[in-house]
């Protein structure tokens, strides 16, 4: 069991040293093609970018580790952004607003937890359909068409400095140290691995394996909502289309850091997150079309799952 185990933390830091390599190498890379790319103004710039998908891919490492998948991420993002903006717009104070938000979050994945758990469904076919419903029905709310006029304030959230660094930098910062510390250090955060590794046996131990399913849900889906009211409060609008493409890099980025089943964590999932943004980023910055860019995401992605198994 002692090799087993070291064996598994031992392929951990392995992959976050790999993607560290790969993450110099592009930068190495971007910065020959363009000198602009090693600015402090850009390096800020990516890991602005880079923040929020980083804030929903720690929601989504307590799922994946626990042995789920959440594809709901996206419409969770754009629902609560609608929400957010037509509350603010109808003039409810953001003190209100915000944990009101964060509720229906809170609520959806509660629903995805106890639907997958309840009637023992696959997670990725339950929130497929939880993204198309919270996808319809922020559309539905504003009749597809994008609410402007927020309150200046709101701005804070998404454009906003503490001291040198960007208000959603500081929260991305502490979800992130909140989240490895649970992980890593609180029986709540561990179970999640053991679930992961083996339902029965954790099950069997004792462990209320269906509750902490629902709670890993309910962590993903309030983490997309924050997500979400900072890029709402970033565009200073409700956009319909808000977070479309998210789900996919989100996804990726934590394949990449190795959170699948028992395997990877936090420092993974930032990683892959951040080597997305630099890649997107780096191409911008040199000119390479758009559509490029979700070429070489689902690249990078098949390149991973192939070399996983490859190594298995």
């Amino acid at each position: 069991m002692k090799s087993s185990g070291g064996h598994l933390k031992l392929g951990k830091y392995f992959n976050q040293i790999s993607i560290l390599c790969i993450i110099l190498i592009l930068a190495i890379l971007f910065t020959i093609l363009n000198a602009a790319f090693i600015t402090p103004d850009n390096l800020m710039n990516i890991v602005r970018q880079a923040s929020v998908n980083i804030i929903m891919a720690m929601g989504v490492t307590f799922v994946m580790v626990s042995g789920e998948i959440d594809m709901s991420i996206g419409g969770v993002a754009c629902l609560s952004g609608i929400s957010a903006a037509l509350m603010l717009k109808s003039g409810m104070s953001m003190a209100l607003v915000i944990p009101l938000v964060l509720c229906i979050g809170l609520a959806v994945g509660l629903v995805n937890g106890f639907v997958v758990t309840r009637f023992k469904l696959p997670s990725m076919i339950v929130t497929l359909a939880m993204m198309n419903i919270t996808n319809g029905t922020a559309s539905l709310l504003t009749s597809g068409t994008a609410v402007y006029g927020l309150p200046e304030g709101f701005s804070f959230l998404g454009r906003g400095y503490v001291g040198i660094f960007p208000f959603q930098v500081v929260v991305m910062a502490l979800i992130v140290a909140s989240a490895w510390i649970i992980l890593s250090k609180c029986l709540f955060g561990r179970y999640a691995y053991a679930i992961g590794g083996n339902e029965t046996v954790t099950r069997l131990a004792g462990v209320k394996v269906v509750h902490f399913k629902i709670a890993y849900f309910m962590i993903c889906s309030v983490l997309a909502s924050l997500a979400g009211m900072i890029l709402t409060s970033r565009l200073m609008a409700g956009q319909p289309s808000l977070a479309g493409n998210s789900m996919m890099d989100i996804m990726t980025a934590v394949v990449i850091g190795g959170a699948m089943g028992s395997g990877g964590g936090v420092v993974g999932s930032l990683l892959g997150a951040l080597l997305l943004t630099i890649v997107a980023n780096g191409l911008t910055i040199n000119g390479i079309n758009s559509f490029w860019q979700m070429i070489i995401t689902a690249v990078i992605l098949l390149m991973v799952i192939i070399v996983r198994k490859i190594k298995k």
